[in-house]
């Protein structure tokens, strides 16, 4: 347990916080590090400090690797990277990322590596998608089974899971990724605070399939975390109307809605309007900002953390921000994202209170509406405790799936079998696995993320979808670069998007002067 207690220890040091008995981590640590063939579910609420385990087995790697070389991260969107990054830097430093647009590495080779789960889907299909131009001329193979090797070598952790399983885009790739891997007997960690019964026996399928010793975890009442939990005063309400009119000036605020447009619009109404607080206190965080300045708002928001202030966000803030709110004012959303936003009310072991309000007129988008409304009705039916997942339970597997059947319907089952091939078969290099996933996207068929675009922004990378590229295309903020037809449809935007899919040697730049404020609204 000594590399348990020694991150533990670091990472006190770091966020500034006394450490706390965590007795499902130190289970969790104990299985990974004395099974030989383990697969482990931990599901824990959010605000538990699950990463901890992920800094624990990677200081374990370093002084044995008789059961993994080294630990993979795997988060399912390039927002929770940043702060997990950035904290893994602080304590341990001896962590890389490896994403879209960002990453300087081809391989997984440091103790601890934190990817994107498409990032590392796209490795296990031995794709560098930096090399991809020379791999199509086929002067290299872009280290193919170099990076493969260094997957199936590591134990690996995917963290919030729940987002790839829901995700219609990344439910099939990310099936035939667990199928891949416990085929190969890769030591798994999928760690949640909201996965269905539905879903643990997906998970447990694969396991017993292959051989693994299968173990879910998750605190009971007696944990020191739920019992401090179960102490603060948690209320939820449920409103219509202006999100603006729920907020309590001289108090931590956070309004978390589900659109960029409507974040936007709820902003520049906080600055003209009578809110009570200070421009210097109402911050705006999105996904469509650029790396750099969202970096800096997150700062700025640390050093308000115990001072009033009105955070107003998107999905962008509510896994991937740390940050702790009295008032936390949301969007009606499904089970799995509002307890992710949740995570953010009365988040530290100080608060010992706090206020949710759901506005249950907010649109349903970008989300299933009968999913957001089944939610709604549960949650007027019973109370819930956010941090608390007995009190839960019964609502994500009404909303998410308490069958097999009910979790599997989103997977494309002849796609998964293909890209377990593409996985699994020597013969299958990258120039034959290229060309292959060239001939699926021809057809219309995203194999992860429904073809985002990586727009340029002043040299960093900000991901919009093909129908933003056309509003973007309209008002004159975007260049085409090599492009050899007119955008005059989001047809023709969804082609730009095939395009970089494919390889081809193209360039969305943006030329519009970005506003330091809003991002690209």
């Amino acid at each position: 347990m000594r590399p348990y207690e020694e991150a533990l220890k670091r990472l006190a040091d770091v966020k500034g916080f006394m450490p706390e008995r965590r007795p499902l981590l130190e289970e969790a640590f104990s299985f990974l590090t004395s099974s030989p063939k383990p697969f482990l579910i931990l599901n824990a609420p959010t605000g538990y400090g699950k990463t901890l385990l992920s800094y624990a087995l990677a200081l374990h790697s370093l002084n044995d690797a008789s059961l993994f070389d080294r630990v993979i991260h795997v988060l399912p969107m390039r927002s929770i990277i940043e702060d997990v990054q950035r904290t893994a830097e602080e304590a341990f430093g001896f962590s890389r990322t490896k994403m879209m647009g960002s990453s300087g590495e081809f391989m997984h080779l440091f103790p601890l590596n934190i990817t994107t789960a498409d990032t590392f889907t796209w490795d296990l299909l031995k794709l560098n998608t930096k090399r991809r131009h020379l791999v199509k001329a086929g002067r290299e193979f872009g280290y193919d089974y170099l990076t493969q090797a260094s997957i199936l070598t590591s134990l690996v952790v995917f963290d919030e899971a729940h987002f790839l399983l829901e995700d219609e885009s990344m439910a099939t790739a990310f099936s035939s990724v667990v199928e891949f891997l416990t085929s190969q007997g890769v030591p798994i960690v999928v760690m949640t605070a909201t996965l269905s019964s539905g879903h643990v026996e997906f998970f447990e399928k694969h396991a017993r399939k292959n051989g693994y010793e299968f173990e879910v975890l998750k605190p009971d009442e007696n944990d020191p975390f739920i019992r401090r939990e179960l102490q603060k005063d948690i209320s939820m309400t449920f409103g219509n109307g202006n999100p603006l009119e729920f907020v309590e000036p001289g108090k931590r605020n956070a309004v978390i809605v589900n659109t960029v447009e409507r974040a936007v619009e709820l902003y520049n109404r906080a600055l003209d309007e009578d809110t009570g607080f200070g421009k210097d206190r109402i911050v705006l965080i999105h996904g469509r900002m650029k790396p750099s300045h969202k970096q800096a708002l997150i700062d700025r928001l640390r050093r308000l953390k115990n001072e009033e202030f009105l955070l107003i966000g998107t999905q962008a803030v509510e896994a991937g921000v740390d940050f702790s709110s009295d008032v936390m004012v949301t969007d009606r959303a499904p089970i799995n994202s509002l307890l992710q936003r949740l995570g953010r009310l009365a988040r530290h072991a100080r608060d010992s209170e706090g206020q949710v309000v759901i506005m249950e007129d907010a649109p349903t988008g970008p989300y299933p509406s009968e999913k957001v409304e089944l939610t709604v009705n549960l949650l007027k039916e019973e109370g819930i405790h956010p941090r608390v997942p007995q009190t839960y339970e019964r609502i994500v597997n009404e909303v998410h799936g308490s069958s097999l059947v009910s979790v599997t319907k989103l997977i494309n089952k002849s796609l998964s079998g293909k890209l377990v091939k593409f996985m699994a078969e020597p013969s299958k290099r990258a120039p034959q696995v290229l060309g292959e996933i060239e001939r699926l996207i021809q057809q219309g068929i995203p194999i992860m993320r429904g073809f985002l675009i990586p727009l340029s922004v002043e040299g960093e990378v900000v991901l919009i979808s093909p129908r933003k590229l056309l509003d973007l295309y309209s008002k004159g903020l975007v260049e085409l670069k090599d492009i050899k037809f007119e955008l005059r449809g989001i047809s023709d935007a969804y082609r730009v998007a095939k395009s970089l899919a494919l390889g081809e040697d193209v360039e969305v730049i943006y030329v519009g002067d970005y506003d330091r404020e809003r991002g690209i609204p």
